[in-house]
């Protein structure tokens, strides 16, 4: 069995690499972090209309590119190097694919092609209490009414809650319990009820707000079965598509601190010289590229068809705990070697260790994914 990436990936990675490096790069995602849009819309525009990006992973018949997650995962990978891509994990890998998964094919058909071009962003809204993805950690109610759906609650950390035209919202009927009754519901953000409330963010390169909702009419996303198989999903493969950012971002923060202890000059010789210095950068590139044969791994899992739940869920948390703790890791290392400089605004460092911690937190921590790798092992 080959493993190895196609002549086609690596030529589109190399594409990618390029236009992030030249529209939006660390230091445009600086800028745009002191912004209101926490991206440029231009620069989105040319991601979406010349790329593709925002449907590479969602069927042609949806207006998508009909690619797969090894695709999405290369994207992702470049993404991360540069800190970029604004809301494209929160209406990419969220919204949009807990949509695909929970929806008729009515409502996909009328729901992902605007989310596929990027004329429309999606947020998906579940975390209440803590940001591992429990079912148990979801109060939000919903109940029907008429034809319709009604929906009252509140959800804490919605990534880019603040740009999102649609929300897809988790939330449970009354009188259910953990997984039972789970729901999603798409909700628009001009709909009577509903409140966006911009929230500090660790990521200053990813934006997070609180949604709150108040009687607020909703369409439900599928049959009267329980959700919660497709939400369970989706979050599994937004955990492997934050292993596939951390990658990038780690070989990133890699690249920054040789490329500086090669020029910082210290008693006379490049501090790069030193043995200390050169174990730091020795063990970061271990655990850099033993996380990344982890996100290669949970990429490949994630583009089977039929999904093997089980297989998915112990890739996603194999990918996420090992991948977050190495660009944690690596970002670490970063600015220490960088020294007094790396803690300054003026340098990148700070941007990368932020992203590190945002990233180790969302979905479930390492120790979070390790205890349920032992308990789907019957440990």
């Amino acid at each position: 069995m080959n493993f190895a990436f196609s002549e086609e990936q690596d030529a589109f990675r190399e594409t990618l690499r390029r236009f992030f490096q030249e529209r939006w790069s660390c230091a445009d995602v600086r800028q745009l972090a002191e912004t209101s849009e926490g991206f440029d819309p231009a620069v989105w525009k040319q991601l979406a209309e010349e790329l593709g990006l925002p449907g590479i992973a969602l069927p042609e018949s949806v207006g998508g590119q009909g690619f797969g997650f090894l695709e999405l995962g290369i994207a992702l990978e470049e993404m991360g190097r540069q800190l970029a891509g604004g809301p494209f994990l929160a209406s990419a890998c969220l919204g949009a694919r807990a949509i695909y998964h929970a929806a008729s094919e009515s409502q996909r058909d009328a729901l992902l092609p605007a989310l596929a071009a990027g004329t429309r962003l999606a947020a998906l809204a579940f975390s209440e209490r803590s940001s591992a993805p429990l079912a148990a950690d979801i109060a939000t109610l919903c109940h029907r009414e008429g034809e319709g759906w009604r929906v009252s609650g509140e959800k804490r950390g919605v990534l880019s809650g603040q740009q999102a035209d649609l929300f897809v919202v988790a939330a449970r009927q009354p009188g259910s319990e953990d997984t039972d009754g789970i729901t999603l519901l798409a909700i628009e953000r001009d709909a009577p009820g509903v409140e966006v409330r911009p929230s500090d963010s660790l990521d200053l390169s990813r934006p997070q707000a609180d949604l709150l909702l108040r009687d607020v009419s909703a369409e439900r996303l599928g049959g009267d079965q329980s959700a919660w198989p497709a939400l369970a999903r989706t979050l599994d493969e937004c955990a492997i598509a934050l292993a596939a950012e951390a990658i990038g971002a780690a070989a990133r923060c890699l690249e920054l601190a040789v490329d500086y202890a090669k020029q910082r000059v210290q008693f006379g010789r490049p501090i790069g010289s030193f043995q200390a210095v050169k174990h730091k950068a020795a063990e970061v590139m271990l655990e850099l590229e033993t996380a990344r044969s982890a996100a290669y791994w949970s990429w490949w899992v994630a583009d089977q068809e039929p999904v093997d739940r089980v297989a998915l869920a112990e890739a996603a948390s194999v990918a996420k705990s090992a991948c977050s703790e190495a660009l944690s890791r690596a970002a670490a290392e970063n600015l220490q070697i960088h020294g007094g400089v790396g803690f300054t605004w003026e340098f990148d460092c700070h941007l990368y260790y932020r992203r590190a911690k945002a990233t180790e937190l969302f979905l479930g921590d390492p120790t979070w994914h390790r205890a349920r790798l032992a308990q789907q092992q019957g440990f």
